[in-house]
């Protein structure tokens, strides 16, 4: 398959056609039950899942959001044509604890990916951690991930059979598939700091690359080949992850020209808060792989970020159409659940901010559409997370998730009552409840926002007397989250009866014992005597 990896897991159970494997390999456990008639089924019915992911896009960047300055006619004709969701939030801001999370359908502290620099526990499997595309390669589905997935290491497969691979902008060092294909061309990845204008343009640069070469559209074109290769027997669950809009902001200079940066809304003033958080920004920002200093950070600065930002938005927005047009010329459109999200936001200028890391909506809001045969026409404004995307996949497979996963499907009608989503990274805690957010970060600074009457975070109302007991509500909820979720992180450890309990030695049969050895790791799969 051309430059298409195929990582047969036998560790994982997998063999190449994606059933679990017969002898040795781990099975659907308790919990985990594919529906009757569905796996073995010679015609089978099931949706395909394509799901669009790109890199550190926020909501309000798109035309179907409001964005008048954007040029998104591909995204914006596929939330035409299902559910937009109004606010999803991502509560862990990060790449890989956003992704890690979304793999596993579990939150950033139960499964302890806080930061860029760690990742799932490599026996996560005996521990009763499952990622959707095993479930789904178990269940039947042909799965394929295309771009930028963020795992450690770098070509793991995580569940999926066959990876084509383009890792992240700023990781130049890795050979992965994007870089042999660079190297075909005399080409090879690149620091942002050699391409023209990245130090004096706050990061805004100019990519020496054609269009055609442009990463994104390199991921398109791999995504189509696969399909076009696909021979139908098996329903396929495809994620496609790009790597923009994620800093560098370096579109090629004929996309570049397209977007004006006066045209560009006005970045969010700055804040008592933000600047007391500002710095830990910059200094992270200094390290070698962004290798730029943001203690000044101009208006014609970030005018000049935020147009090329919509740049690399508008070449998203071309990748996208690509794939579409694609399933519609092979007809796969008519059984195929289309959705677009993406891991975390950016700043862009807001707060005099880059990047994502804080609890800021520029950072946690992301956009949310779902596309496809039975999906309604029409925008919900119930509150929603990134993380919901790990049942949805589920129940679209006909795999029920485990009993105690943290977030909900998105197939499922809105609550009545307002949804409280909680999150965690290194930087520090968050909980919104009914458009109330409260945020708590390292270093001491506390921030409380009405998000319906202050959509903009300018008004910190945590010290206010007349949000007292707003506050004391939400940091109470927040903190009986933290104990639960650390709780449920540390269930490995679970003290458990074995199977060879023998209740003759006491109370507490096969605890109490001579010689009694405590299972480990205990999952929720592990049965008890």
């Amino acid at each position: 398959m051309g430059d298409f990896r195929l990582r047969e897991r036998r560790d994982r159970g997998l063999d190449e056609g994606g059933k679990g494997s017969s002898s040795g390999g781990p099975r659907l456990g308790t919990g985990f039950r594919a529906c009757d008639g569905l796996m073995n089924s010679r015609q089978d019915t099931r949706p395909n899942i394509l799901f669009f992911m790109p890199d550190q896009l926020r909501s309000d960047f798109l035309g179907c959001y409001g964005a008048g300055f954007a040029r998104t006619p591909h995204i914006d004709a596929l939330a035409a044509r299902g559910t937009l969701y109004d606010r999803c939030l991502s509560p862990a801001p990060i790449c890989v604890p956003a992704r890690a999370s979304l793999l596993t359908g579990t939150t950033s502290l139960e499964n302890g990916i806080l930061n860029n620099g760690a990742w799932l526990r490599p026996d996560r499997r005996e521990c009763g951690l499952h990622s959707w595309p095993e479930l789904l390669s178990e269940a039947g589905y042909r799965t394929y991930a295309v771009g930028k997935m963020h795992f450690y290491p770098w070509d793991a497969s995580e569940g999926f059979q066959v990876r084509s691979i383009s890792e992240d902008k700023r990781q130049i060092g890795i050979l992965d598939d994007y870089a042999q294909f660079l190297a075909s061309r005399g080409k090879h990845k690149q620091h942002a700091r050699e391409f023209a204008g990245y130090h004096e343009n706050g990061g805004a640069c100019l990519s020496p690359l054609k269009p055609d070469e442009q990463v994104d559209l390199w991921c398109a074109d791999r995504a189509i080949s696969i399909l076009e290769q696909h021979d139908g027997s098996q329903p396929f669950a495809m994620m496609i992850g790009f790597p923009s809009p994620h800093c560098p902001y370096d579109p090629p200079p004929e996309i570049a020209d397209l977007f004006d940066p006066a045209d560009m809304p006005p970045p969010l003033p700055e804040t008592r808060e933000s600047e007391a958080l500002r710095p830990w920004l910059i200094a992270n920002m200094k390290n070698p792989w962004a290798d730029i200093d943001y203690s000044v950070f101009t208006d014609d600065q970030k005018a000049k970020v935020r147009a090329h930002y919509s740049a690399l938005i508008h070449i998203v927005d071309k990748a996208v159409g690509r794939v579409i047009a694609t399933l519609e010329r092979m007809g796969l459109h008519k059984n195929t659940i289309v959705v677009f999200s993406s891991d975390h936001g950016d700043f862009v200028g807001d707060y005099s901010l880059v990047c994502k890391n804080f609890f800021m909506d520029p950072s946690i809001r992301v956009p949310m559409i779902v596309a496809g045969p039975g999906v309604p026409f029409e925008i919900r404004y119930d509150t929603v997370a990134l993380s919901d995307l790990y049942p949805t996949f589920l129940e679209l497979a006909g795999v029920s998730p485990r009993e105690n996963c943290s977030f909900t499907s998105l197939l499922r009608p809105p609550r009545e009552e307002p949804r409280t989503i909680c999150g965690a990274t290194h930087r520090g805690f968050m909980i919104e409840k009914g458009r109330k957010k409260l945020a708590r970060y390292v270093g001491g600074v506390v921030t409380l926002h009405d998000m319906e009457a202050d959509p903009g975070e300018q008004l910190n109302l945590a010290d206010d007397p007349g949000w007292h007991f707003t506050r004391q509500e939400l940091d109470a909820f927040l903190t009986e989250w933290q104990v639960q979720e650390s709780i449920k992180g540390h269930s490995e450890k679970a003290i458990v009866y074995s199977a060879e309990s023998k209740p003759e030695l006491g109370n507490e049969p096969g605890i109490l014992g001579p010689g009694w050895r405590r299972p480990y790791p205990f999952s929720s799969e592990t049965t008890r005597s």
